[in-house]
């Protein structure tokens, strides 16, 4: 059976794309939550007194170990429990903590809060794209996926425009309390207002073959080499998001000695604004020239990391002011983020419907461990090293070396485009979802 019937039988109906709407507004709201220490770091440092390792390790292990220690567990539920009600009992989790932010008193609060945005933030992406992989066929998951994935940009932006707008008229605490009350809102119109998809509608059989459960799904990863390389160069591609996100605000306040709130609204339009669009962009592109070929996709995120590269460089190094830095640093977020749509839906397609979850919160840990921990943590202890010669230069030198990120992640998605053209190459039809693994 071919999967071009079961996308030809699959009707997308309006609450599926009302649940999509729901997602992505709630997906919005985990990053603007996540992100908005990012814009808070120097009221943050000159209350506490911390450095920017320090802040670092707030942005990064802080939230990433505790999510890593919760992901994997959500993910196995996602692949066994009803995932529209566990989506609201995260949502409504890490909103109550982001307000409850506001009240802490030292670092150690500071921490703790932390560390309770990141246990609850643990998998919903997951258990969000297992639930859209179920409403929505193959000829329309990477689009999809690339939506949701506005949710990252938009969140961004209403972080960085928010945050720093707010902390210069009221104090950083009353931007977590601000940012914690929509998402209890979102959590009860999840429940409310959407259903749980039937597993495996928008796949053939043969892709809803085989064992759920944790060893099952790191047994496919491990013998997939495609998905694996696709897996290693997401890792290395978030690992730059990581530094657009954490640090862009305190480089256009140090570099280009712009205000909290212009630094902060700046931010949101490169980080935000551009990377929403190249989030939309990259997984539209990919189910256009992909359409019966797995490999094709690809290209789009080979493309996206090389030109990131370039545009971010010319940022950081080619001398210009505030104004062109900020186009060109917006070009580098738009195509940075081409990688997403697609490498997720190809993730969920070559994972199979009994497997999305524990395979996605595998993912989810890599990143929050490994991309998030270098993005955010590498670049803060970069910038220290560094400043006692470079002075405030230092943290956009620590930021320009970054880009190796994008490189790495090239050379992995080249990989996993030479797996997926060999093994199509075979005589199996991409659409089939069940293009033969090879190790």
């Amino acid at each position: 059976m071919k999967s071009s019937s079961a996308d030809d039988f699959h009707p997308v109906r309006t609450s599926d794309w009302w649940a999509l709407f729901l997602i992505v507004l709630a997906y919005s709201f985990y990053n603007l939550d996540k992100s908005l220490v990012s814009v808070l770091i120097e009221p943050i440092k000159g209350e506490f007194d911390l450095s920017d390792s320090q802040m670092g390790l707030m942005t990064g292990l802080a939230t990433s170990v505790p999510f890593a220690l919760a992901c994997i567990p959500v993910g196995m539920l996602a692949d066994r429990v009803n995932r529209r009600n566990l989506l609201a009992v995260l949502v409504a989790g890490w909103s109550a903590v982001t307000g409850l932010t506001s009240l802490a008193a030292n670092v150690t609060a500071l921490f703790a809060s932390r560390i309770g945005i990141g246990l609850f933030e643990a998998g919903f992406t997951p258990v969000s794209l297992s639930s859209l992989s179920d409403r929505f066929p193959l000829r329309l998951r990477s689009t999809v996926m690339g939506l949701f994935s506005l949710g990252a940009a938009a969140g961004l932006f209403m972080g960085m425009a928010m945050g720093g707008f707010v902390a210069d008229n009221w104090g950083w605490r009353a931007a977590f309390l601000i940012a914690g009350v929509p998402g209890l809102a979102i959590a009860a119109l999840v429940v409310w207002t959407t259903s749980e998809p039937r597993r495996g509608q928008g796949d053939t059989p043969a892709a809803s073959d085989g064992n759920a459960g944790l060893a099952a799904g790191l047994a496919h990863m491990m013998r997939d080499r495609a998905l694996r390389h696709i897996a290693l160069g997401m890792t290395w591609g978030a690992a730059m998001l990581a530094v657009f996100a954490v640090w862009t605000p305190s480089l256009l306040r140090r570099s280009f000695e712009l205000s909290g709130t212009s630094a902060g609204l700046q931010s949101g339009l490169i980080v935000g604004i551009g990377g929403a669009l190249g989030a939309a962009a990259g997984g539209v592109i990919a189910d256009r020239i992909g359409r019966g070929s797995l490999a094709r996709k690809l290209v789009v995120p080979m493309v996206g990391v090389t030109a990131s590269t370039v545009a971010g460089l010319a940022a950081l190094l080619g001398g210009g002011g505030a104004a062109i830095a900020g186009v060109l640093l917006g070009m580098s977020a738009f195509f940075c983020q081409f990688y997403i749509g697609t490498c997720y839906g190809l993730a969920a397609t070559l994972a199979g419907s009994n497997r999305r979850g524990v395979t996605l919160s595998v993912l989810l840990v890599s990143f929050n461990l490994i991309s998030y921990s270098l993005g955010s943590g590498l670049v803060g202890k970069v910038s220290d090293m560094l400043a006692p010669v470079h002075g405030t230069d230092s943290l956009r030198l620590a930021y320009a070396a970054a880009f190796a990120f994008c490189l790495v992640a090239l050379f992995h998605f080249q990989r996993a485009h030479a797996d997926l053209s060999r093994r199509e190459g075979t005589g199996e039809r991409a659409e089939s979802h069940h293009v033969p693994a090879s190790t």
